[in-house]
């Protein structure tokens, strides 16, 4: 249950109706069938988005509360699902490419249930629950299929055409690094290409009538704030802009240094590339604007909210493979890997020491705690590390800044035998 990357309103619908093992059976499996999907048709799935992963989770909740009874779509699922198919179009997806997953998710479920009867249903037993599992399934898809196919064709007539879609697909085109013309491209962007550029990516929680104009002024405004002369803003769907900052005289400034820290409205979110020269340059701050979305959606983001890839390049270059990265933070931390209150405690202190050179009286002061907090702090640490932090201290350093970045995306659950009073008592003492 620390994998889902739905919304999490809709992971607690799914939980009251059928229970967190099932919803986390869903999870987990909706995960093992994205890693299958490597080949053809799917080789196009881009393994750095999150919209593939949200889609097939969505998906396979769906499986589990149609299984339950359910046979209608809910509003919270069939918001999901349009969120996902906005950004898969964004990126020329085809519906039938969308059906794929469908039809994909259905045939492995359908194989995981029908394996489960056989090992644990009385043979007698198995034709009519596997008769009951493949009618409940089919029909459940159906449904879904048809959702998929008027969203795809309603989102896609409404976002992408007149001029805005045709500057949204010369730009896609201009991303995917497709033969155009520079001198028509800029006429029909009204945007110089050859300028020193930063992307932003920004969206917006909840979509609201006076959206695209907060995204827009947000957008002005922070480029303005870069240093940037020139500015393209690209609607990428509903509650979504891309937008680009230029200039000819020198870099952009990145928004993480900017003297005024950045401030952004309710209900909006900001990702940010690194600034890059020329065309190549307005592709590749856009690729690590996305990529800083995505990550920053799970990992921490800065006080205002703002998702820079500088911030996160560490996380981004450490953190790439999602199991990986997990499995080596709950390796290296031991039991200090606990998502608890006890847990982060020691980490924080522990990462604060090693951060400040092993300074207990700047980590205090930093922690606004007890020199001699710190000092306990540091032997529970130790002590359920089994060694001494200066002992590959490299390793465990990175597991810390990572765990303090990513959470509970690479923590281990919380031990149910561990107490709130207890908890306290520890961290206190």
């Amino acid at each position: 249950m620390h994998l889902p990357a739905t919304n999490p309103q809709l992971v607690e619908e799914v939980v009251r109706r059928v229970g967190s093992g099932a919803t986390g059976w869903a999870i987990e499996n909706s995960r093992l069938l994205l890693a299958e999907l490597a080949g053809e048709p799917f080789a196009r799935r881009d393994p750095r988005s999150g919209s593939e992963t949200r889609l097939v989770e969505s998906i396979a909740l769906w499986v589990v509360l149609r299984l339950s009874g359910v046979r209608a779509i809910s509003g919270l699922l069939s918001a999901e699902l349009t969120n996902a198919i906005r950004e898969r179009i964004a990126d020329s997806t085809t519906v039938d490419h969308l059906l794929r997953y469908v039809r994909a998710t259905h045939a492995s479920f359908t194989s995981e249930l029908f394996e489960f009867c056989e090992e644990m249903v009385p043979t007698e037993d198995q034709p009519a629950m596997m008769r009951s599992i493949s009618a409940d399934l089919f029909e459940g898809m159906e449904t879904l299929s048809a959702a998929v196919a008027e969203k795809f064709a309603a989102e896609r007539s409404r976002w992408f055409a007149g001029p805005v879609g045709e500057r949204f697909e010369l730009v896609s085109a201009m991303l995917k690094g497709k033969p155009v013309d520079p001198r028509k491209a800029m006429l029909q962007l009204r945007y110089e290409l050859t300028l020193h550029h930063i992307a932003l990516v920004l969206w917006q929680d909840e979509i609201t009538p006076d959206g695209r104009h907060e995204l827009d002024t947000t957008a002005l405004r922070l480029l303005d704030q870069a240093g940037c002369s020139s500015m393209l803003l690209l609607p990428a769907g509903p509650g979504r802009l891309w937008a680009w900052g230029g200039r000819a005289s020198d870099r952009p400034t990145e928004l993480r240094r900017l003297r005024t820290p950045v401030e952004l409205p309710a209900h909006v979110h900001v990702a940010s590339g690194l600034p890059g020269d020329g065309l190549e340059g307005f592709r590749r701050s856009h690729e690590q604007a996305v990529t800083a979305e995505r990550v920053g959606r799970i990992a921490r983001s800065g006080p205002s909210g703002l998702c820079d890839y500088g911030d996160l390049e560490l996380v981004i270059l450490l953190g790439d493979d999602a199991e990986a990265t997990a499995d080596f933070v709950r390796r290296e931390l031991g039991p200090l890997a606990a998502d608890n209150r006890t847990m982060a405690a020691l980490r924080e202190t522990v990462r604060c020491l090693l951060d400040n050179e092993r300074g207990v009286a700047v980590t205090a002061k930093h922690l606004h705690i007890a020199k001699n907090t710190v000092v306990y702090r540091v032997k529970k640490a130790e002590q359920l590390l089994g060694r001494s932090l200066r002992e590959d201290h490299l390793r465990l350093h990175l597991a810390l800044y990572l765990a303090g970045r990513l959470g509970s995306a690479v923590l281990t659950e919380p031990d149910p035998a561990t107490g709130l009073e207890n908890s306290i008592r520890a961290v206190s003492k």
